[in-house]
């Protein structure tokens, strides 16, 4: 009867949302693996004309305690944490602000936590980094057009699907705009922690 009543305890407190979801939240994008990581992508930039960016990557592996430990990286690697909140995620990265080109755009409340609102529900399964010059999106598998819109080299992606070598993507540009499509596996990289 105990053990039945600590389930009935226990079950929701896992539906609550203890674990991080995939989405957009403000700057960062993140989606959550099948194999129960976080992968997530910070960009931000300030200014016009002459800009200030500020942009890396965090990968981690979910657990059961509420922050989820992550690495992130740019250059320099730093240890941080994403946790969920009633609206979005506080994400936690210890010397946040000496990521590559960060001390002049990100808040130094980042080595504390930085509250970040979930903009958009997204069902991501991970982020890859375009490899190709320019990678076409197709709008099925095994795809050849070479016109339309496309991905350059070193822009983010999230991934919907993967199948027979290919990967689902979305693409969402600086104006907010949404752009789906499939690529080959030879078009881009998994993200990957030092």
């Amino acid at each position: 009867m105990t053990g039945l009543l600590s389930l009935g305890v226990a079950a929701p407190a896992c539906a609550a949302g203890s674990a991080p979801v995939s989405g957009q939240y403000e700057t960062l994008m993140l989606a959550v693996t099948p194999e129960h990581t976080v992968e997530g992508y910070y960009f931000e930039e300030l200014g016009e004309g002459v800009t200030r960016k500020c942009a890396f990557f965090l990968q981690g592996r979910i657990g059961t305690a509420a922050a989820t430990k992550v690495t992130t990286w740019s250059g320099p690697v730093f240890p941080g944490s994403v946790t969920p909140t009633a609206d979005g995620v506080n994400l936690v990265v210890e010397r946040g602000t000496e990521h590559l080109g960060c001390g002049s755009v990100m808040y130094p409340d980042i080595d504390k936590g930085l509250d970040l609102a979930r903009t958009a529900d997204r069902k991501w399964i991970g982020l890859l980094t375009v490899s190709a010059e320019k990678a076409y999106l197709q709008k099925a598998r095994g795809g050849t057009a070479a016109k339309g819109p496309y991905i350059v080299a070193r822009n983010v992606v999230a991934v919907l699907a993967y199948q027979d070598g290919w990967a689902q993507v979305e693409y969402i540009n600086a104006d907010a705009k949404s752009f789906i499509g499939w690529i080959r596996d030879d078009q881009y990289q998994h993200l990957k922690a030092p």
